[in-house]
């Protein structure tokens, strides 16, 4: 029961999520790459919104480690990059992420932004995806930012 409404809870977070940061593209300029990798940072920011209804980037504090990647719903994204799928302690995986052999790079992180129910069918995350490359890029870019 506990899932359901967590589920449910994911649902409604992310709708709001979304309505507040629109369905707007990101224009990438390619004659000012400082200006442009900034949008693309904010950009990528603003699209987090729909994954902090769930998820948190708070790094673990050094008397428990696993404090900060179980702050939310889902576990924490922080040091995301190069973690195997399913791998942080003490939070409940599906089975089949936890058995995925999934490791988390940039090309499996957007297909899995993409339509996480695709990348590995049976997953808990109730998200329904980032169909938009830019945004995706966008927010690949933040998280590499704010996340060693």
């Amino acid at each position: 029961m506990r899932s359901y409404y967590r589920r449910l809870l994911s649902v409604f977070t992310l709708l709001a999520c979304l309505a507040a940061a629109g369905t707007t593209t990101l224009a990438v300029a390619a004659d000012q790459p400082g200006a442009a990798d900034a949008k693309v940072l904010k950009r990528g920011k603003l699209l987090f919104l729909q994954c902090a209804a769930c998820h948190d980037i708070t790094p673990p504090q050094p008397d428990n480690d696993s404090e900060g990647m179980l702050a939310k719903v889902g576990p924490g994204l922080y040091g995301l990059t190069g973690r195997p799928a399913g791998a942080v302690k003490g939070y409940s995986y599906s089975d089949a992420l936890r058995n995925s052999g999934l490791i988390w790079d940039k090309p499996t992180i957007d297909r899995w932004i993409t339509n996480p129910a695709v990348v590995v069918p049976g997953t808990l995350m109730t998200y329904i995806g980032m169909p938009n490359e830019a945004d995706r890029r966008a927010l690949i870019a933040y998280l590499e930012s704010a996340t060693p």
